[in-house]
């Protein structure tokens, strides 16, 4: 018998001059890439599956838990959903430390503030920021504040990690290095990964399979 897909999502999103209109069915352990052109269609499937646009048509379920289906009225709010996002400038709160960014969704939850920096950071010491764990945004490098919005999108375990160009922002020379430590982290991951990425590199060293999105429409897989 075939198990239920982790993530099961029709998204539909209708917009003057395009319409996006892709299906994604994807199970415990794999790590979508989305490619394509600006403009495409990708960055609106990952704010639909978070959340944060509220699709036309269709329907998105998470761990078989229906979060977003018009016909039947039902939209969960993001901050209710299993879903952790990393953006593509990681949107880092640039007044809180490294460790209460990993805290904040903890403690948005109603942990109380000891317990939740605590678990902030053995998740910090997991990804060798420890150090760094007192530093601001404006004082952590590029690989740092990636490390460290992978941490925060992690510590409330979610069943769907979306990721949108998380490397874009890395200067060339670290990129390398980088992408070899985050697909180690994936690799590690208990859950669904979708990854948005212009560059190839990205896609056939961190995916399990590859979708190229067009005009609001998958091409290929």
């Amino acid at each position: 018998m075939t198990a239920t897909p982790l993530l099961e999502a029709r998204v539909v999103v209708r917009f003057p001059a395009l319409t996006v209109d892709v299906a994604i069915h994807a199970g415990v352990g794999e790590v979508i890439g989305l490619t394509g052109g600006n403009g495409s269609g990708k960055t609106t499937i990952l704010r639909a599956i978070a959340g944060l646009r509220a699709i036309d048509a269709g329907r998105i379920t998470i761990g078989g838990t229906v979060v977003d289906d018009p016909d039947a009225n039902v939209m969960v709010d993001p901050q209710q959903r299993r879903v952790g996002v990393v953006f593509q400038d990681y949107r880092l709160f640039p007044h809180l430390s490294a460790l209460d960014n990993v805290a904040f969704g903890l403690r948005a939850s109603g942990m109380r503030r000891g317990e939740a920096r605590r678990l902030a950071l053995e998740r910090l010491e997991r990804l060798d920021l420890a150090d760094h764990a007192g530093h601001r945004p404006a004082a952590l490098s590029g690989g740092q504040a990636q490390r460290v919005a992978l941490a925060r999108a992690l510590i409330t375990n979610p069943d769907v990690l979306l990721l949108d160009e998380p490397l874009s922002a890395i200067d060339v020379p670290s990129r390398e290095r980088i992408r070899a430590n985050l697909a180690a982290r994936l690799r590690d991951f208990p859950g669904v990964a979708i990854l948005v990425s212009h560059d190839r590199a990205d896609i056939d060293e961190m995916a399990t399979r590859a979708l190229t999105v067009e005009h609001g429409t998958v091409l290929e897989g």
